[in-house]
């Protein structure tokens, strides 16, 4: 049997503490259906104003996106995680204490959403520091984390509504989110990583003989060495977010935010869908139940064929695009309840592991040194393109009677997404042999 080296061990410590820390922070997300139900009797409100504190938090998450990359940049993994894992905890403690809507809305929509952004969107970038050739597994491994966590505290959270009420069931998950801080606290970057890391940093506009002749001409005074190096890299950090202007990381952050559209869209209009095909409302749980465990499925076991080299990365994801229309287009031809128990499993597995993949396309397609900024930022669309789920749900449901619109505008998201994901590659080797 072949000795586990020390970067093994480290690699597996890694991926373990990605899974905790995606566990605790993501899966309350998760839980915010039934969290929306109670809040309207607890805070005497409307649908519409007791679910935006929980439309908000995930859009102000996929927001900040480069926020976050920045502030890595500066501080590194472990502090800003830190930082996101404790407010986390705090914000959502607040809520304890919030005896109106609005409290709610800044205390979990703002801050929690703000921090849960610091907690958990550069995870991929951490695992790929770790890993190069199981890089998918890993990511899924640590997506599973949120999985895992989304079926133990739902039960804890549906027991905690009965006995204690909303208000007291916002501390018990504020206290089960605080076991993500002894996680964030253990992250560790590798050692020959960090040394690339500042090189890479340092050397971003200048190479290394430059930086060394500047700081040789000011060795009598310490202090214009360290200048010259820290200018270095904050013009290195303002030169990060030039990836922005990258036609390749532009398409990605497209296909990226495509998946959460329709993931979203889907996971709202599931239960609709399900009485539309004579699912009955004791069934409807387990549609939910199918997609939950073939993401969890997907999760772990659909990154092993990227890994493996069967299909590159963005093959996969273009194969899983065109699956996904597919599935919705049974859905508009093939009408029942059994088509809905096939359409949640598929889905789920599917999206378990498009969700899986996507996150090492970042790291696979753009330069090294745009990573801090490119992957937490790879959903920075999505919160535009999110208003209009509601108007196109409302139209369609409530005015032709009927999702098969929706679900025709959804194919042709996927169909566009696919097509992108094999334009992407000729897109970059066009690059590589224009700058020869």
């Amino acid at each position: 049997m072949k000795k586990l080296s020390k970067i093994d061990i480290n690699s597996g410590v890694a991926g373990f503490l990605s899974f905790l820390i995606l566990g605790f922070v993501m899966c309350t997300t998760r839980v915010a259906s039934l969290l929306f139900v109670d809040a309207i009797t607890r805070y005497n409100v409307d649908r519409e104003r007791a679910s935006f504190p929980f439309i908000l938090c995930y859009m102000t998450r996929n927001s900040i996106g480069p926020i976050v990359g920045f502030f890595i940049k500066k501080f590194g993994f472990r502090s800003v995680t830190i930082t996101g894992c404790i407010l986390s905890a705090a914000s959502i403690g607040g809520c304890f204490f919030a005896e109106d809507i609005v409290t709610v809305t800044i205390l979990w929509g703002v801050v929690y959403g703000i921090s849960f952004g610091f907690g958990t969107l550069s995870v991929p970038h951490f695992l790929s520091l770790h890993f190069s050739k199981h890089l998918d597994k890993a990511n899924g491994i640590a997506l599973a984390g949120d999985s895992v966590g989304y079926f133990l505290v739902s039960l804890l959270v549906e027991y905690s509504l009965i006995t204690y009420g909303l208000s007291g069931t916002f501390l018990i998950i504020s206290g089960v989110m605080l076991h993500s801080v002894p996680a964030a606290f253990l992250l560790k970057i590798p050692e020959e990583t960090c040394i690339e890391t500042a090189l890479d940093s340092s050397t971003e506009k200048y190479n290394l003989e430059e930086i060394h002749s500047e700081v040789k001409g000011n060795s009598n005074s310490p202090a214009n060495s360290c200048n010259i190096l820290e200018n270095t890299q904050q013009k290195s950090t303002v030169h990060a977010f030039r990836i922005f202007l990258d036609p390749v990381y532009i398409l990605i952050v497209v296909i990226q935010s495509a998946m959460l559209y329709n993931y979203s869209t889907t996971y709202t209009i599931l239960i609709d869908v399900s009485r539309d095909n004579g699912v009955s409302f004791d069934q409807e749980v387990y549609v939910f139940l199918a997609v939950s465990i073939a993401e969890l499925f997907g999760r772990l076991f659909l990154g092993s064929i990227t890994d493996a080299g069967y299909l590159t990365k963005l093959n996969f994801s273009a194969l899983s695009f065109a699956s996904m229309g597919l599935l919705y287009a049974t859905l508009i031809w093939i009408k029942g309840p059994t088509i809905m128990m096939v359409f949640g499993f598929f889905f789920g597995l599917i999206l378990g592991g498009l969700n899986t993949v996507n996150s090492g396309v970042v790291t696979a397609y753009i330069d090294k040194e745009y990573h801090s900024i490119a992957v937490p930022s790879r959903l920075i669309l999505y919160p535009p393109v999110s208003f209009t789920q509601a108007p196109l749900i409302g139209y369609f449901r409530d005015t032709l009677q009927s999702y098969d619109g929706l679900f025709y505008i959804l194919i042709g998201i996927c169909v566009l997404s696919s097509l992108i994901c094999v334009i992407i590659p000729h897109i970059v080797v066009w690059r590589k042999n224009r700058m020869k």
